[in-house]
């Protein structure tokens, strides 16, 4: 029987409810996380004219040779046994991401998404690039550690500032949320050249879009902000937010095929903001981006559209 295999964490209510729709369907699903390797997991393979055969065993066995599909969710880093020195445990844990890794993402299935292309689709200045290459409506944008270089693309205005890694780390290693700020010429200090930093042009908003794009199906959704906090950053104040469904111009969906193809993503979460004569403005894609929240509030079939998926429809 062939396999559905899914790559997460535990705790991830997301991925619990295709699982569980992908079972009402009869399909044989394998969850397995790297936390789990070494030291709860075993591979066993051998490179045959085909590629990789044998077996990745956790709670359960997996064959290889039966996968058919994998979704990249969320799967936690590798763990490697504390008392070790570390100096073994960095050894290890680098030939378990190449080894695992590397063994998994040879196989020639439906990958959502590929770990290679989600990767290189992260970094933001790559994103932008190709979405500007491909039609997108991009905000003007500059990246820079030069003080002098930021004063002269903000003039009399105010910017955004945006995080380009997807948040900081706190004291307890976790990656923390760093909202968009609004940034004036004057606050602009020799700092800036300690690293590099995104501004981009303050686009006026009518709303904001959350498109969710899983392979050739479309899932638009206006998201209307209720308070100051959100209309700056919808992310700041959820409870303030109200969702409807709406139609998008063909010309954006055009265009969005060719930056999902470009980039070699088959699922994606893109933010866009609406102005207030219209036009669609780009800010990001997010190729592994939460969506079961705003299926539920705008009450989309993303929970089956992403089953369909993986059984390997919606070629």
């Amino acid at each position: 029987m062939k396999t559905i295999l899914i790559l997460t964490g535990r705790d991830d209510l997301t991925a619990d409810a295709v699982v569980e729709e992908l079972g009402k369907r009869g399909e044989n699903v394998v969850r397995y996380d790297t936390a789990d390797f070494p030291t709860a997991s075993r591979l066993a393979v051998s490179l045959t004219g085909d590629g990789w055969a044998g077996t990745l065993t956790s709670s359960r066995t997996l064959d290889l040779e039966t996968v058919k599909s994998v979704w990249w969710r969320r799967p936690n880093e590798f763990v490697t046994p504390e008392e070790w020195p570390d100096h073994a445990r960095a050894f290890a844990l680098s030939e378990a991401r190449v080894g695992v890794l590397g063994v998994l993402g040879s196989l020639p299935v439906r990958w959502i998404n590929h770990p290679a292309n989600e990767s290189a689709a992260n970094y933001k200045p790559r994103q932008l690039a190709v979405a500007a290459r491909v039609g997108l409506d991009v905000p003007r944008t500059v990246i820079t550690s030069d003080p002098e270089h930021a004063r002269d693309f903000i003039g009399s205005d105010q910017v955004i500032y945006k995080g380009l890694s997807g948040g900081i780390l706190g004291p307890d290693g976790r990656r923390k949320f760093l909202p968009t700020t609004l940034v004036t010429a004057g606050e602009i200090d020799d700092s800036l050249s300690g690293t590099t930093h995104l501004f981009q042009e303050h686009v006026p908003k009518a709303y904001e879009v959350r498109l969710t794009v899983i392979g050739d199906r479309m899932f638009p959704v206006a998201i209307h902000a209720g308070s100051e906090r959100a209309k700056l950053d919808w992310r700041t104040d959820y409870r303030s937010l109200t969702y409807e469904t709406i139609e998008m111009p063909a010309s954006v969906e055009e265009v969005v095929r060719r930056l999902m193809d470009e980039l070699g993503l088959f699922f994606g979460a893109l933010d866009f903001a609406v102005t207030p004569d219209g036009h669609w403005k780009f800010f990001e894609v997010n190729p592994n981006g939460q969506w079961h929240w705003i299926a539920v509030k705008a009450g989309l079939p993303l929970v089956s559209v992403m089953a369909d998926a993986l059984q390997g429809e919606n070629e």
